[in-house]
């Protein structure tokens, strides 16, 4: 009776994984209570209800809510991670501040005979007055290749208006990386990447996530090509817009957000649940093995693989986020918010997700069963 227990059991669960497969790939949401409602039912014991409220929602109540002795809302505040969108500061604490440069009418006239000239002059109109931070750093490009250019021409026809143009380029070297880090800090597509994913990440099927690792490498190295001929601004702009499309890094953040806030909340309640499971002198149990397939058919199948997508795009943009933590252009709060999600909760997540499986170790172990498809 036991035995055709078990087998009822563990066949609905396959069938439940099966009948996914055939509909897509569930969110890391769904996945989640799926597999948190099914230990609640093989364990016998209320998981879910201690594990599920407002768990995928951090910092859905402030602190100052919770009463004294509700150890579950306790819990569920100590295990938030904040949303990528939580952390991003306002823009106007963001803007660097570009100190215009300032030509008079005699200097102007100087430099007709350059290409200077006329970067100057389309600068001037209404319609270059209000560029967006992309278009302002090909701008700084264009400017600073034309003023090079306009010095050589003006030392050679022996115009003493060179020595001028000199310090005008020595000004807008010096002020070039102020506005990358305000394309990096304030252009609406690093806004969208780094702040408001549209959707948890997936296991496989990330649109554009690759490229979004490049594209964000790309904008990185633009910090360091003041001197160059500068990129054509198609390439930029199709740059940004893989970014905004793919929203990687926030993907990430909220991912590891949702993971770190379930797990956690699930570590605290499936602890003793599992330690209340017989396994007398290493010899398994019908429960024990159910729960085993359990774990593997939802942890190990479905949650993992989303960890190891999210782990392996961590790495690779781990030494952008290094760079940046280290760049004096931008600014503080943007600092923060990279080191929030990229270093403090990645670390918070990683360990939560050790915690999760040195839990079920422990129980395997004591069981006499490994973690192999049921």
């Amino acid at each position: 009776m036991h035995r055709h227990k078990r087998m009822r059991l563990a066949g609905v669960v396959i069938a439940l994984g099966l009948l996914q497969g055939c509909f897509g790939a569930p969110s890391i949401n769904d996945t989640m209570d799926e597999y948190t409602t099914r230990l609640s039912r093989v364990l016998e014991s209320p998981l879910a209800e201690a594990a599920l409220p407002d768990a995928s929602l951090p910092n859905s109540a402030p602190a100052d809510e919770t009463l004294e002795g509700e150890a579950h809302s306790t819990l569920q505040l100590d295990a938030t991670l904040a949303l990528p969108s939580q952390t991003y500061p306002s823009l106007t604490a963001l803007g660097n501040k570009v100190t215009a440069l300032n030509i008079n009418i005699r200097e102007f006239y100087a430099i007709q005979d350059c290409e200077l000239g006329r970067i100057v002059a389309e600068r001037n109109t209404a319609l270059g007055k209000t560029q967006l931070p992309s278009q302002r750093l090909q701008y700084e490009h264009q400017l600073l290749n034309a003023l090079a250019k306009c010095e050589t021409t003006l030392k050679e026809a022996q115009n003493r208006t060179a020595a001028t143009v000199a310090e005008w380029r020595k000004q807008k070297r010096s002020q070039y990386m102020n506005v990358w880090a305000n394309v990096v800090q304030t252009s609406s597509e690093m806004k969208l990447g780094l702040s408001m994913a549209s959707s948890p990440l997936q296991a496989n099927g990330n649109k554009d996530a690759k490229a979004s690792v490049s594209a964000l490498n790309f904008i990185n190295g633009l910090a360091k090509t003041a001197q160059s001929q500068g990129v054509v601004e198609y390439e930029l702009e199709q740059q940004l817009q893989i970014i905004a499309s793919s929203r990687l890094p926030a993907k990430l953040w909220q991912t590891q957000a949702i993971l770190n806030n379930r797990l956690a909340l699930l570590n605290q309640v499936l602890a003793p649940a599992l330690n209340d499971v017989k396994c007398e002198n290493g010899t398994n149990s019908d429960k024990a093995t159910i729960l085993r397939n359990v774990f593997y058919l939802y942890f190990i199948e479905e949650i993992q693989p989303i960890a190891s997508t999210l782990n392996s795009y961590h790495y690779q943009l781990q030494p952008l986020w290094e760079q940046w933590a280290e760049n004096t252009a931008l600014s503080v709060p943007f600092k923060a918010h990279i080191r929030t999600h990229a270093v403090d909760n990645f670390t918070q997540y990683s360990a939560t997700m050790k915690a999760h499986v040195t839990l079920w170790q422990n129980f395997l172990g004591r069981c006499n069963l490994s973690p192999t498809a049921p």
